[in-house]
Parts: structure tokens; sequence; C-alpha cells
């Protein structure tokens, strides 16, 4: 190998958990340079890639065997109808007024740019979904980056405003309309390949069942007078049992983990925002944060297990 490679495997190993790097770091570069002794470049570079993101996962725990990547990978059919369904129904709405939003198409090259990405979100998020309908998994995880890197233009786009005076405000402020289209992507991105199923009808209901629950849920928010004066107390609520039931995955309870990581992306998302304005301020949200971390490290101490452990059946995806 030329020095440019060697220094680019040994970054890759640098990724991996020190004392699995210890034990088997000789052996995976002696298996990458086998694997691509006749390759080309772009051979090289892919592997590279796989290498580095796969001591990348073992670093975080999202690996096939470990409940984090079964959580992800169990939930990964309903976060990517949740998401494709949302944008279908918000482009739909959006189109209803095209003469007067692609009247006031930008002109310069910056707005120009995050008009591009919404709708660039849009689009990615549809077809992510469509890609796991046809059984396409790693389109759909291409796919769900562009909408992650879309969705994270739209949230800090406020911090470009000659006028933006409370830049935390308005990012969060964004952050109710974008936020979903970023964290369901990233459920979906953390779940291993080697982990999703060839889906089946079963995983195809489900991915269309959460394409048309998601977008009447959000759209019953923006229509119903009620939810704007909804108490904080429910707001927690809505962010603390979803998170609660995720992490009930470290006892094997996939059936509440796998909906609850479904939900959580959109109901924290929503209601972010509004907790911290009617509290009056981030840091009177500490004490209700500190109390859900307490409460979650305590399921997670009490669920932990010996020894690796599967998710105790496929029963949702």
């Amino acid at each position: 190998m030329s020095d440019t490679t060697v220094l680019a495997v040994r970054t890759a190993l640098a990724l991996y958990p020190g004392r699995y790097r210890r034990e088997r770091g000789d052996e995976l570069a002696v298996v990458f340079a086998d694997a691509t002794a006749e390759a080309g470049r772009f051979a090289k570079v892919r592997e590279l890639f796989d290498l580095g993101a796969y001591g990348l996962r073992m670093r975080t725990g999202l690996t096939s065997t470990s409940r984090g990547g079964q959580l992800a990978a169990l939930a990964a059919p309903l976060v990517v109808g949740a998401v494709g369904g949302m944008a279908a129904v918000y482009a739909v709405l959006e189109n209803l007024e095209a003469p007067r939003v692609w009247h006031q198409v930008p002109r310069h090259l910056g707005a120009l740019a995050f008009f591009l990405a919404h709708w660039a979100l849009f689009g990615s998020a549809v077809l992510s979904a469509g890609a796991v309908l046809l059984g396409r998994w790693t389109v759909a995880k291409l796919l769900a980056g562009v909408t992650a890197l879309a969705a994270i233009a739209g949230i800090v786009q406020p911090l470009t405003y000659p006028y933006a005076l409370q830049p935390f405000w308005d990012v969060l402020f964004e952050f109710q309309w974008a936020g979903p289209f970023l964290l369901w992507p990233l459920v979906l991105l953390a779940a291993p390949k080697d982990a999703l199923p060839v889906p089946t009808w079963r995983e195809r209901g489900l991915v269309v069942a959460a394409a048309m629950l998601a977008p009447m849920v959000s759209i019953s928010t923006n229509f119903s007078s009620s939810w704007h004066h909804l108490a904080a107390p429910w707001r927690a609520l809505m962010i603390v049992v979803p998170l609660l039931m995720a992490l009930t995955a470290v006892r094997g309870w996939y059936l509440v983990a796998v909906p609850g990581l479904a939900m959580l992306p959109w109901t924290f998302s929503v209601n972010l925002h509004a907790l911290w304005q009617q509290e009056g301020g981030a840091w009177k949200l500490l004490p209700m944060a500190g109390l859900t971390v307490v409460v979650a490290v305590a399921l997670v101490l009490v669920g932990r297990r010996k020894g690796p452990s599967g998710p105790g059946g496929r029963q949702l995806a």
C-alpha cells in the first residue's frame, strides 16, 4: 500500500474502540490490503468508508448485534414512512400555492440555495420511502442523508438573516417544522444495513401506515387552535413518554420501544420551542431534563443484562 493509503487505513482504524483496534487492527489492515490489491481508486475509497463506518458503529453501539442497532432497524420502516408521508403532504399543500410560491423564487444565490434545499427535502424524503417499498435500503439511506442535510439548511437559515436578533429562538422556531425531517432520517442512517429486513408486505404496510398517520397528526397541530394553548406539562409528557418507551429496548421490549422511537423525533421537535417559550427560558427546562435523565439512567441500569441478546423477534418490522 502507498503511504497515502496506509495513512487512510490508520485513520479509519482510529474510529474503532481501542481494545478492538489493538486486538484486530493488523488483521483488518491485511484484509483491506488483500481486498483492494487489484481494485481501482473508487473501490478503495468505498472499502475505506465501509471500514471506518463499521468502526464508528462499534464505538457508538449501533451494530446489528447491539440493542441500539436492532432498535433502529426495527423502527426504520416506520420512520421512512413517516418522513415520506409528511413530505408528500407538505409538498402538495405548498403546490396549491404554486403561483405565489414560484413567483417569489429568490434571485440572489444564498436564498436560492435554501429554496432549492427546501424542495430537495421533500423530493428526497418521498423517494426514500419509495426506495424502501422497492427493497432498496442503500438508496433509501443515501436519500435520507440528503433529507437530513436539507433539513439542517432549513434550521440554520434564520441565522443568515441580518435581522436575526435572537438566534437561539429563531433556530428552535424553525426546528418545529424541520426537526422531524432531520431526526427521522438519522434513525434510518443509524440502522445497520445487515439488520434491515428484506421488505415483505408487512414492512411495506408499516411504511404506508406511517405515511398516512404522520401527516394527519402533524396537520391537526397546525389547524387545531387548542394545540397552541397546550400546557407545558402535557408538552413535556409528549417528549418524555416516547423517550422512555424507546429506552425499554434495553430490556428487550421492542414492541414498546419501536413505536416510542418512531414518535420521538416528531414530539421532541414540535414541543421543544413551545416549552422554552412557555417556561420563559431554556434554563427553566433543566429540572425536567434532569429528572428525565435520572429516570432514563435508572431504566438502563435496571435493564442491563449480561451477554448478547436478540431483539426477541421482528414483530414490528
